[in-house]
This record gives structure tokens, C-alpha cells and sequence, in this order.
């Protein structure tokens, strides 16, 4: 297997392991992210997720020498294994934390985005790479890009195929923050910890409500708060959190 898992304190680590090849991403690859981070989803030990890479880079991104392949139906079907791989990661509905060093390249980039942060070295390095090799976007990068710095700086990134700094990345946004190099695991990991601790259904019903958001209008937004707060105030955690605000002390939450 090339993606890794460990699970310990209710943590999950996804590991893109390929790093004799800067972790980039092979069609088999993509299948198995896919059934991972399902597995994940499904399994209520598991309350917060890391994804990262081996060695000294997050990810090249696709196999190049996979691209074009097969003709019309295999690039079909290599272009909805992409966004197949960017959905599983996406749709998963716990905290998914993205720790990045070195390289984040073309769809590896735009998984790291479909993450809910981004924690990166100041020496990490991001690019949407497309234009340099003739191909528009996949994997959902411009869509994803545009929701987190606008339109305008989307572009410019797909435009110019540059590099972008973790410190820049923090910078413009669409990184949480930017740590000294060979740090991002670390900080990543004390964030997964933090967020594994804490109502896990409410973390995941609150997911919902900014992935819904872009969709609704104002009043659509407070009917589905409606509805979603009505059914947590049922949850164990709930009850729990009220408890130990009453009685002083720091809530156990539980995950149910």
C-alpha cells in the first residue's frame, strides 16, 4: 500500500506514502484514499483526521505518466477517480486537518484544501501546475481555491503555475497558519487532539452548516439551524456540556 493509516487517541493519520517519488499519487493510490477515508468516517473511534506526507514532501500530485492514458474512456475514468479521491476527503464528516511540507502540487493541493485546515512549514511550497503542462484544472482546485481567497487571487495562482510559501499561504488564507519547517505534523497533531476531545456530533453537524451556507439564502440558513439545534440538544454531549457548565468543571464529551 502507498496511503498509510495509524489511529491512536481517537487521532487517524493518513499518510501519502511515495516518497522516493515526492508522494505523487498513482491511480491505484487514488482507490485506496477513497476506501480509507471511508473507513474513517464509519468508524466512531475515530474523532479527528490528519492527512500528510512521507519524507520531506506533502505530495507532487498525479502521476504524469498516467495522464492521457487509455484514451477517451481511460481519461474518463482517471478523471472521476480524481474527483472521487477529493470527495471522499470532503465529504468526511469529521475535523480533517491537512499537515503540509515540502511540495503540494495540481489535485494533491486541491485535497489539501477539501481538508477543513491547512497547518504548513513556511518553506512549503504550493502550485496549481496545470497551465505548465497544457490542462485545465481537476479535482475541484479552482472551486475550492476560489472559496478561500476570491476569485481574483484563484486565478492569478492557476494563471502563473507559481509556487506560493507556506508563509505566503498563510498570508492570503487559505492556510490556517505557517510553522517552522519539520514542525507542521506536530502542530497538526496537538489540533487533531484538541478537536478529537470535543462534541464530535456538533463538530460534524457544524461541518454541514458551512458547506450547506454558500447554497442558502439568509432565512434558509436559520430554518436549518433550526432543525439541527433541535436535534442536538437530544445528544449525550449536550447534555454532558450543560452538566459541567452548571457544575464547574471541564466537560468529557463522548462522541454521542
Amino acid at each position: 500500500m502507498s496511503v498509510d493509516v495509524s489511529i491512536e487517541s481517537a487521532v487517524a493519520i493518513v499518510t501519502i506514502n511515495r516518497p522516493e517519488r515526492k508522494n505523487a499519487i498513482t491511480l491505484g493510490m487514488r482507490r485506496e484514499f477513497q476506501d480509507v477515508f471511508q473507513t474513517l468516517q464509519d468508524d466512531d473511534e475515530v474523532r479527528a483526521i490528519i492527512l500528510t506526507g512521507a519524507g520531506k514532501d506533502f505530495s507532487a500530485g498525479a502521476n504524469v505518466g498516467e495522464i492521457g492514458a487509455g484514451g477517451v474512456r481511460g481519461n474518463l475514468g482517471n478523471s472521476r477517480s480524481r474527483s472521487r479521491m477529493v470527495r471522499s476527503v470532503a465529504h468526511t464528516q469529521k475535523p480533517v486537518i491537512a499537515a503540509v511540507e515540502g511540495v503540494c502540487i495540481g489535485m494533491a493541493f486541491a485535497m489539501a484544501l477539501a481538508s477543513d485546515f491547512i497547518i504548513c512549514a513556511n518553506n512549503a511550497r504550493f502550485q496549481f501546475a496545470f497551465r505548465h503542462i497544457g490542462l485545465a484544472m481537476d479535482a475541484g482546485a479552482g472551486w475550492l481555491m476560489e472559496r478561500h481567497v476570491g476569485v481574483m487571487r484563484a486565478k492569478e495562482m492557476a494563471f502563473t503555475g507559481r509556487f506560493v510559501s507556506g508563509e505566503e499561504a498563510a498570508s492570503m488564507g487559505f492556510a490556517l497558519t505557517a510553522v517552522e519547517p519539520g514542525e507542521a505534523l506536530a502542530r497538526a497533531r496537538a489540533m487533531a487532539e484538541d478537536l478529537a476531545s470535543a462534541p464530535t456530533l456538533a463538530l460534524s453537524e457544524i461541518k454541514r452548516q458551512f458547506a450547506a451556507a454558500p447554497g442558502q439564502t439568509f432565512d434558509e440558513a436559520l430554518d436549518y439551524e433550526i432543525a439541527v439545534q433541535s436535534l442536538m440538544t437530544w445528544t449525550d454531549d449536550f447534555k454532558e456540556g450543560a452538566d459541567a457548565f452548571r457544575e464547574k468543571r471541564k466537560p468529557v464529551y463522548r462522541g454521542s
